[in-house]
């Protein structure tokens, strides 16, 4: 089973990019931010918690976050691969992560694609997708700028270890949607021929 991580502030593509991967390759695509949205929703109590957080424009707890996620990990045993789509966020979440994929035997994070992007870029498109999508924290430039800040500050340097390395896979994600899909299909296909 192989393991795909798109990481990125918000506003870059992942989500795009990971719709895309997932139809080519018939790998399951994860969004916590999908996720989320679902629950918030259908008015579950995950959904309640987590509302309170993501419109505020800051991280849910790792706690909520990594529990969600291992409940979906364990539907999709059966599955070819996994890209996950803004997750993980914090350093205890690639710990989390890491551990349930060895408790089952799932395999190890094989790729990490990390989409760069200059602020300014990310504000227009998030702004933009607010106003198409009507998402709450898409559509307030103040919580726009407190989730780009939150990644700044919590996110961005979480695979700066020697570890990860080898596995991460820089891209420029300004550049079209096509480009950057035909890229990202090249490492995926070498990762499975060689798997």
């Amino acid at each position: 089973m192989i393991h795909i991580i798109l990481f990125g502030p918000p506003g870059c593509g992942k989500g795009t990019q990971a719709k895309i991967i997932s139809n080519k390759f018939g790998l399951i695509h994860l969004s916590t931010g999908m996720i989320f949205r679902d629950h918030m929703k259908r008015k579950t109590n995950l959904g309640k918690i987590a509302s309170f957080y993501i419109n505020k424009g800051i991280l849910v707890p790792d706690m909520i976050t990594t529990n969600m996620l291992n409940i979906e990990i364990q539907k999709h045993f059966k599955a070819k691969g996994i890209i996950y789509d803004g997750y993980p966020r914090t350093k205890n979440q690639i710990f989390s992560l890491e551990k349930i994929l060895t408790k089952f035997c799932l395999g190890k994070i094989n790729i990490i694609f990390y989409f760069f992007i200059q602020k300014n870029m990310i504000i227009n498109r998030l702004l933009k997708r607010g106003k198409i999508s009507h998402r709450d924290d898409d559509t307030d430039i103040i919580t726009v700028k407190r989730r780009i800040k939150e990644y700044d500050k919590e996110t961005s340097l979480i695979w700066n270890n020697h570890k990860w390395e080898n596995s991460i896979i820089k891209l420029n994600a300004s550049f079209s949607v096509e480009k950057i899909s035909v890229f990202i299909e090249e490492k995926i296909m070498n990762l499975l021929y060689s798997n």
